[in-house]
């Protein structure tokens, strides 16, 4: 996984935005605790890349996740808010901090949706509503 978020951070914008809706669109498809394991792997490599890298990268995703169906966005949001109990608290509070900036610049309207989906989803799965301190 490592290897491959390498490659992806050093694509262009249209590589990456290609290369990692395929993944993610797999990754939503997956069962359940195959999905959350492959996001745990995803959000570690990720946090490792450079501030310079791993912001595009996670724009990038959150781009893609906004654009995908409920469904798809739903799967990959269950499975992100439980592997971020897997990869421990540094890892998801990094991950999750960047995701927040990001949305937010891509404006308010897209920054509440994604907190009110997150929200939502956290209720319907009876997990905890995540803290997002902004």
């Amino acid at each position: 996984m490592n290897e491959m978020i390498k490659m992806l951070a050093d694509a262009s914008e249209e590589q990456r935005q290609q290369m990692l809706t395929q993944r993610l669109k797999m990754i939503a498809g997956q069962p359940e605790e195959q999905r959350v394991k492959s996001l745990a792997g995803l959000i570690t490599a990720v946090t490792e890349l450079k501030e310079k890298k791993m912001k595009p990268f996670i724009a990038t995703r959150t781009k893609i996740l906004m654009g995908l169906s409920p469904e798809e966005k739903e799967a990959l949001l269950l499975g992100r808010m439980k592997a971020g109990k897997m990869v421990g608290d540094k890892i998801h509070m990094t991950d999750m901090k960047v995701t927040l900036e990001v949305a937010k610049q891509m404006g308010e309207e897209k920054l509440k949706m994604l907190t009110g989906l997150m929200k939502q989803i956290a209720e319907k799965h009876g997990l905890p509503t995540p803290e997002f301190g902004y």
